[in-house]
């Protein structure tokens, strides 16, 4: 078995830090939100990305695997109330602008591991009231990446959070077919909730839609010979789908709660003071039955 390897690059005046071993690689740009900027194994590029988004730092990356913390979606009028103060944030919380730090990295005969961190600030106090820090582990192994987040909260007091993750899939074909629990999704299109047989097309649809899984696994079709598997912690109860109209692509984004539950308080998870979660997801490709 050959050795993975750690390696350090730098593009366009980024630093990207690459994990690799056993024909298979990803890309991680502590700079850019910690966001995953590629990932490849079984001879396929396994995510989408717009170089031009990841490049200029004015904008929102468009591609990748973006780390949503501490929600995912947007909030009705951008705000939300706590303990009766309202706050403002940006679509899909803090952490996908801003810089993460590196913590370690390590590689063997059978992995490759990267450690960052994200830390509350004056700034994130602004938006979200808490001390905290999120530790996330990039580890690739066999073709896999599993990405594991540890929550710490140093507050005083329990803190609601609801991450998630925006992973842009190289999927071309928009007729999707997804191994899921969940026999119903919501249609953020027209608002209805709706039956669902495993079967969706996704390329008529501007807005995205979203269905709970009770299950640690789903899969969905990625080519003609392979599919898409995403293995997930408990805590990752639901799954949006989304695209866009002339782009190859599909996001299929392992979410904790719906988008706006700092508002509607449905599935907020607590970090209890002083104290910490873990979560985990791993994503990988498997020769299509």
């Amino acid at each position: 078995m050959s050795n993975y390897e750690v390696s350090t690059f730098k593009e366009n005046g980024l630093t990207f830090i690459r994990l690799s071993g056993e024909g298979a690689y990803a890309d991680i740009c502590p700079e850019r939100g910690g966001i995953v900027s590629a990932y490849r194994t079984l001879d396929r590029d396994v995510l989408y990305m717009s170089t031009e988004t990841l490049f200029d730092r004015s904008k929102n990356v468009r591609g990748g695997i973006p780390v949503l913390f501490p929600m995912g979606g947007q909030l009705t009028d951008g705000s939300y109330q706590l303990n009766g103060k309202t706050y403002k944030m940006a679509n899909h919380g803090l952490a996908r602008t801003r810089p993460f730090t590196f913590v370690s990295s390590d590689a063997d005969h059978d992995h490759a591991v990267l450690k960052l961190s994200f830390t509350s600030d004056d700034e994130t106090l602004v938006s979200f009231p808490f001390n905290f820090k999120v530790i996330l582990t990039y580890e690739l192994a066999e073709g896999k990446l599993s990405i594991h987040q540890e929550i710490e909260n140093h507050s005083d007091e329990a803190m609601p959070v609801y991450p998630g993750y925006h992973p842009y899939f190289g999927i071309k074909n928009k007729q999707l077919t997804i191994e899921t629990t969940a026999d119903q999704y919501l249609d953020y299109n027209d608002s209805k909730t709706k039956p669902f047989d495993g079967h969706i097309n996704m390329a008529p649809l501007v807005e995205p839609v979203v269905f709970r899984d009770t299950s640690k696994r789903v899969t969905c079709n990625f080519d003609d010979s392979a599919r898409l598997v995403i293995e997930k912690s408990p805590e990752y109860r639901y799954v949006v789908l989304w695209t866009e109209d002339g782009k190859d692509y599909v996001c299929v984004e392992p979410w904790t709660a719906k988008k706006d539950e700092y508002n509607s308080g449905e599935d907020l998870i607590y970090v209890p003071a002083g104290s910490s979660i873990q979560l985990s997801v791993k994503y990988y490709l498997e020769a299509a039955k």
